[in-house]
């Protein structure tokens, strides 16, 4: 289980540094021993059962463990059930309605380079009048290990509101850079679009970067880094990024850009983990980085770490919030502790120039169905699985700010919310869903119609379940109704033995899509209704392509 796994990985990354002589001799007079290469320090990491880490940050890794190729993936294919949790509160979901009308955002007509490499999930939207611009993880562009020619983060936009897309391939790579995807997009108010992205710097570190689209999203600059330096030695991995504008709290006619993420920095005296936030005044011409929150590993055997991180602006006062999930073992004496999984938030009122402590929101439990080599997943079918995490999303609603993420109740992965009305420093708790189905990825928005909870519903029926994507409504934040948004049931993909050569096992995407301009919302997901025949699938297979919607 991941409790177990993860106060593990503190131990394996806290002996490793003492077996490679990181931290110097203490005093002693025995030389000190060469620090390790980059390439060790991969290795070690992708051996630290447990170490929380995207597809991805771990693919990056993978690379630099090969001395620049592609390693072989180490994740397992058995899985077996996890204990149950108790029962969730929350009513089952009855999908209702025909659902609306789908559009794909992708052209399969452009996976063609490379067999199978025909991925494209993890989508994000950015919307400025009648521009839409949807971002997305997309695999074909990239041999099976990463050149400067590689980008695995693509994007379609839009110029009709999103009637129809336009594919418009991979984003535009900075020379020494490759963008490595986890795409999270957003707009500000004067109709520019901004695009964070992983990506891989000249020196071999994992860090954030943000490009710019002046145009609606038909095209993009190449990534600037917002992630602190690139050291040449030291060793640098960043993950899961989120992008927001808002208004500036002194001054209320100026947009702020924030991107938050979670790092790993070995530096020449310590071993860090954080929740960097970079911000912009300037329109993502230059950016900043302070730290929400920032850890050493090397505190006996105490370890904090973050994931998912997203940030959200208060559009009255201008008052930045950043939720991520935390895993934290408080054990300083190394008598044993458990970890602690949680939801929580920092609150800035500066712009993003320092941070509060800490709020827990709430604790939680994983959300995987079952416990598999690659992580908690939930099974879909035969050789079909959808690797989950606890990410929390976050909207406003009559200034209310709402989070939202789904965990693990009774066997089943189901959605929860929290709300605050005093500014983040409290909260109230509730099940959103229940019954025997599924629920997975929520993603949130707020508006002047309501509170909107998009999620994959995935059906309990056996063997092989269905997943529909549809949306919980509310006016008051208490009652909601659901609709269905697809308007075709898929199933999952073959990927406990990953048909895509280039994605980690157990793949689905981490996130759906969920924005409003204040009067519509649009909605974007990873789908799998489409097929593909060729000589390794004569009879075909199900393809992962981006599906959208709006109402």
């Amino acid at each position: 289980m991941r409790k177990r796994t993860t106060i593990a990985a503190l131990a394996a990354i806290t002996m490793a540094l003492a077996l490679v002589g990181w931290l110097g001799t203490g005093g002693s007079a025995a030389p000190t021993p060469a620090r390790p290469s980059k390439q060790e320090l991969a290795k070690k990491l992708l051996a630290t059962k447990g170490l929380q880490l995207t597809p991805a940050a771990r693919a990056f890794v993978a690379r630099v463990a090969a001395g620049g190729e592609r390693a072989a993936e180490p994740e397992g294919t058995e899985a077996r059930a996890k204990a149950g949790a108790g029962t969730a509160a929350g009513p089952a979901v009855r999908l209702a309605g025909p659902g609306l009308r789908n559009v794909r955002v992708n052209d399969p007509a452009r996976d063609r380079h490379q067999q199978d490499q025909t991925t494209q999930s993890e989508t994000t939207i950015a919307v400025a009048g009648r521009n839409v611009a949807v971002g997305y993880n997309d695999s074909q562009q990239s041999l099976l290990f990463t050149t400067q020619g590689s980008s695995l983060s693509g994007y379609s936009y839009s110029r009709d509101g999103g009637r129809t897309f336009t594919d418009g391939g991979p984003l535009p790579n900075r020379p020494g850079y490759v963008n490595f995807g986890d795409p999270w997009l957003t707009s500000d108010r004067a109709g520019r679009m901004y695009y964070a992205t992983l990506a891989g710097t000249p020196n071999f570190n994992l860090g954030v970067s943000v490009a710019r689209s002046t145009n609606g999203g038909r095209s993009w600059s190449a990534p600037l880094q917002v992630s602190p330096g690139d050291p040449p030695v030291d060793f640098y991995v960043g993950d899961k990024e989120a992008i927001t504008a808002g208004r500036d709290p002194t001054r209320p006619g100026r947009d702020v850009l924030y991107v938050a993420w979670d790092d790993l920095f070995f530096g020449a005296t310590d071993v860090l983990s954080g929740l960097p936030v970079a911000r912009s005044t300037d329109g993502g011409r230059s950016w900043t980085v302070a730290y929400a929150a920032r850890h050493s590993l090397l505190e006996g055997c105490s370890f904090t770490q973050y994931l998912g991180a997203q940030p959200i602006v208060d559009p009255t006062s201008g008052t930045l919030y950043v939720a991520a999930e935390r895993f934290q073992v408080d054990d300083p004496q190394c008598q044993g502790a458990e970890l602690v999984t949680s939801e929580v938030i920092f609150k800035s009122t500066d712009g993003g120039q320092t941070f509060g402590p800490a709020v827990k929101i709430a604790d939680i439990t994983q959300a995987g169905t079952a416990e598999t080599a690659a992580g908690p997943a939930i099974l879909l079918g035969p050789g079909k699985a959808m690797r989950t995490a606890e990410f929390p999303v976050l909207a406003f609603h009559r200034d209310t700010l709402y989070v939202a993420w789904n965990e693990g109740r009774g066997d089943h992965s189901h959605l929860r919310l929290a709300s605050s009305t005093n500014a983040g420093a409290s909260w109230s708790l509730r099940w959103l869903t229940g019954g025997t189905a599924d629920e997975a990825q929520p993603a949130l928005s707020g508006d002047q119609e309501g509170l909107h909870v998009l999620f994959y519903s995935i059906a309990p029926t056996r063997p092989n379940r269905l997943i529909d994507v549809a949306v919980l409504d509310s006016t008051n934040g208490s009652t909601f109704r659901s609709r269905r948004v697809t308007n075709r049931s898929f199933p999952g993909v073959l990927n406990v033995q990953q048909f895509d050569p280039l994605i980690a096992p157990y793949y689905m995407g981490d996130y759906l899509a969920n924005v409003s301009d204040g009067s519509r919302q649009y909605f974007a997901w990873g789908d799998n209704r489409d097929r593909v025949r060729n000589w390794l699938y004569p009879n075909g297979r199900h393809d992962p392509n981006v599906y959208f919607a709006r109402r």
